[in-house]
């Protein structure tokens, strides 16, 4: 197993993408920790999904965007289970979707930045003592391709994305000399709730293209415009990828921005 002795922690993973990812890590072996708000969900999964591997678990109730909250959670693992190997900054938030820049409050651009962006220096800030004086660690940050293809639909959510692309690989370089590597994934499409959202602000936007069409329908038509394997993606297919990044077989790679996305981005 190629996580097998490994503690991860992963905020937001007691649904989506983050689920996926638990479920993954599990199955190499992790001992996962769960740092989500929805603590009775955390504990389902845990159950669910890591203990009923065989593998052990922790959920824990967290608020990310308060920093001594993240610094009570890295201290309480390590207290916990000894060490931690790997951490996965997945919490984040779309915003109101549909809006074009010009609708946006500040408050909207604040509350996304708060739970896109700042958990992540928050949550770097605190591990780094520990992963400086082991001098080993990983550190993996969801992205978006949103952060790659500007549109009109989610200003703040796409900058959002991209300041995240942006600031792992300057932590890259910061936890470079202590041999920790710094990677983000972008995931494609995946079906999640906000879809029933979106779908309906693309009905008002553009009623020829997406007039009575349900939010699963207007999702499928999207996948069949923007990727190029006219495939959706899954949170699977994300955990999968996590597990790599955060297996010795990517020990040499660190400031990178990994697509899962059937080539949606090809750079």
């Amino acid at each position: 197993m190629r996580l097998e002795k490994k503690v991860a922690i992963i905020t937001g993973g007691s649904s989506g993408l983050g689920r996926g990812m638990v479920s993954c890590m599990a199955k190499e072996g992790a001992t996962v920790v769960i740092a989500d708000l929805n603590k009775k969900q955390a504990e389902e999964v845990i159950r669910s999904e890591v203990e009923s591997r065989g593998a052990r678990g922790l959920a824990l109730e967290v608020n990310v965007t308060e920093e001594s909250k993240i610094n009570e959670l890295v201290k309480r693992v390590i207290s916990e289970f000894g060490k931690i190997d790997i951490l996965v900054n997945n919490v984040g938030i779309s915003g109101k979707p549909g809006l074009p820049f010009t609708r946006n409050t500040e408050e909207d651009w604040d509350l996304v930045w708060d739970v896109n962006v700042k958990p992540i220096f928050y949550a770097a800030k605190a591990i780094a003592p520990h992963f400086q004086e082991r001098k080993s660690g990983r550190i993996i940050n969801l992205s978006s391709i949103a952060g790659y293809m500007p549109g009109r639909m989610k200003p703040p959510y796409s900058v959002s994305k991209m300041a995240v692309a942006n600031f792992t690989q300057i932590l890259a370089h910061e936890f470079a000399p202590y041999g920790v590597t710094v990677n983000a994934i972008a995931p494609g499409l995946i079906w999640t709730p906000l879809w029933e959202r979106l779908a309906d602000q693309l009905q008002k936007t553009w009623p020829d293209q997406y007039a009575n069409m349900k939010p699963r329908e207007i999702f499928e038509k999207r996948v069949s415009e923007l990727v190029p394997l006219k495939r959706e993606q899954t949170p699977e297919d994300i955990g999968w990828a996590a597990v790599f990044l955060a297996s010795d077989e990517a020990k040499n790679i660190t400031g990178q921005i990994l697509f899962v996305d059937g080539g949606a981005i090809m750079r």
